[in-house]
């Protein structure tokens, strides 16, 4: 029998540490697969930690605290695999080669605020592996096969990379009734330990941004501002039925692929130290929500790219796991721009700051009704205005001009 690690798990592309918040197990409890055996905490979302090897709970190295990436928080007694528990954002194993030509090394996977839209819809998602090994899915996803007998195996993921999610065991299951509730833990417990974890989560976030801000400090940066009119673009989103959360989200990154320097970044060790812009890959929007824990960021990839109301639907699941603080972290990758969004809190026009590495951030106010000069005189039209910030190392002013003109362009197209 080995002696397997239970790693800190890297979370996101930019976690250096995490705090290990409650174990879920105990030390000679049975692990099998897929067990979740403890909640981390990080300045970004908290994340149930689930095995991926059976055997015997049999030391925990930390109870609770900080924790480094990749340190040890326990040891499993089991059969072997290869791999430490917990790193979500390790490579897969390479399966066994074929006796002809040498397989090919597997591939790493790729990697302020808008107003969240009202939804009773929850969905959390969870990296799914290659060959073999089990079907990871959420743990909500996971609680809900095991409660209605469906085999994970069986379930098509649509997540990103195929991880499967509520939705799609609800699609291969009907509904089961409703199990009798479960006895409610005593009544001074819960608050305890309901309240700890928020105010820790909460100061993780805000030294996070004191972090990030303070490198915006250094970046040489400037803002451009337009009056946005969107009647047309009202009509668009009525008809497609999505939110103007969805509507901007893909007009901005439809309007960075069309100004293809804003989606580079600032590396300054290129050109040997003297410091170059170079390419990021396609839009990767970071999506700010505000959250009573503080503000996240989730990341969506081309999202100019989807149908607008699956985008939609998906928006919707991830800014409420947000506010629930169990952001998967498929969400928490590289952004190269930040949508940020006041105008539902009443703000109508506000200066967003660069997160470096990203070369812009889109601010965006209120959307109300505004007087505009119409011929003859004075009318009325839905109108926001939109404040742009880029990164003067990798923009001009040309290049701000030329993205608003392209988002304006886009939500104005029938």
């Amino acid at each position: 029998m080995a002696r397997i690690p239970i790693l800190m798990p890297k979370m996101s592309m930019t976690m250096t540490e995490g705090e290990v918040s409650s174990w879920l197990t105990k030390v000679g409890d049975e692990i099998a697969v897929g067990d979740v055996v403890c909640e981390v905490m990080t300045d970004k979302v908290d994340m149930e930690v689930e095995s991926t090897a059976a055997g015997t709970l049999v030391e925990i190295t930390v109870e609770s605290g900080m924790v480094a990436v990749g340190e040890p928080i326990g040891y499993l007694e089991g059969e072997e695999d290869g791999l430490g528990l917990g790193d979500l954002l390790a490579p897969e194993p390479e399966p066994e080669p074929e006796p002809e030509p040498a397989a090919a090394a597997a591939p790493l996977p790729a990697a302020d605020t808008l107003a969240p839209d009202h939804s009773d819809d929850h969905t959390e998602w969870e990296a799914v592996p290659s060959q073999p090994g089990p079907v990871a899915a959420v743990p909500r996803a996971r609680g809900l096969a095991r409660e209605r007998g469906v085999d994970l195996a069986t379930v098509t993921g649509s997540g990103p990379e195929g991880r499967v999610t509520v939705a799609d065991v609800e699609q291969v299951s009907r509904p089961a009734a409703p199990a009798a509730p479960a006895a409610p833990a005593p009544a001074a417990a819960a608050p305890a330990t309901a309240a700890k974890p928020q105010k820790d989560r909460s100061a993780m976030i805000r030294a996070a941004v004191a972090r990030k801000m303070t490198e915006s400090a250094a970046v040489p940066q400037f803002t451009v501002w337009r009056d946005v009119l969107l009647d047309e673009a009202n009509a668009v989103r009525r008809q497609q039925g999505v939110s103007w959360t969805t509507s901007l989200l893909q007009a901005y990154a439809a309007a960075l692929r069309e100004v293809p320097d804003l989606l580079n970044r600032w590396d300054a060790t290129a050109l040997d130290g003297r410091g170059a812009a170079v390419p990021s890959g396609p839009p990767a929007v970071a999506l700010a929500v505000a959250t009573e824990g503080g503000l996240l960021v989730p990341v969506f990839l081309e999202p100019d790219a989807r149908d607008p109301r699956e985008l939609d639907a998906e928006v919707k699941h991830v800014v409420t796991a947000a506010h629930s603080g169990r952001l998967d972290p498929a969400y928490l990758g590289v952004a190269n721009g930040s949508l940020s969004n006041l105008g539902g809190m009443g703000v109508d026009r506000f200066q967003a700051l660069v997160t470096p590495p990203q070369a812009s951030v889109l601010a965006l106010g209120s959307i109300k009704p505004r007087p505009v000069a119409v011929p003859g005189g004075v009318g009325l039209a839905l109108t926001l205005t939109a404040g742009l910030t880029v990164d003067h190392r990798v923009g001009d002013g040309a290049h701000a001009a030329g993205l608003l003109d392209a988002f304006v362009r886009r939500l104005t197209q029938a």
